[in-house]
């Protein structure tokens, strides 16, 4: 079912069921292509934001970016921690971008939780959605994100 996508798998499912979440993982990874965020470990983690009605808190749930980069790969160029030169560029659906550098996240690094969120206050999103706590606004919060390319 995994090759199918979301559409894919409602279809073969009648849409009796939601489909599973998914975000595809492209760029310098051994095995592009789909990854299913549920069949990863899922944390929680809660953020507050500056937005242009007010602060906003909320608490959200699904794998560590870290883990999805992981399933997929990450291609290293030959030399010394050539891991630390990669960046992800997360996309939305209504094209919309953002960059995270793989120091950020990388647990020996920074170590970040950074979030593929799949739910919000525990109630299931429509799509994923890109979560990076400890930034001030929401500029680099991606919603209904697609593709993780990893640059």
């Amino acid at each position: 079912m995994r090759a199918l996508g979301v559409a894919g798998a409602a279809l073969l499912l009648g849409g009796a069921a939601a489909a599973a979440p998914i975000v595809r993982v492209a760029g310098m990874v051994a095995h592009a292509g789909p990854v299913d965020l549920a069949g990863l470990k899922q944390v929680t983690v809660a953020a507050k934001f500056n937005t242009m009605h007010g602060q906003q808190a909320h608490r959200w749930s699904g794998p560590l970016l870290a883990s999805v980069v992981d399933a997929a790969g990450v291609q290293d160029e030959p030399g010394k921690r050539t891991h630390m030169r990669h960046v992800v560029l997360a996309r939305g659906s209504d094209g919309y971008a953002a960059a995270v550098a793989l120091g950020e996240f990388d647990p020996m690094a920074e170590g970040k939780q950074i979030i593929v969120a799949v739910r919000e206050d525990d109630k299931p999103m429509g799509a994923p959605r890109l979560i990076v706590p400890g930034d001030a606004s929401f500029t680099r919060g991606v919603r209904d994100l697609v593709t993780l390319e990893v640059k």
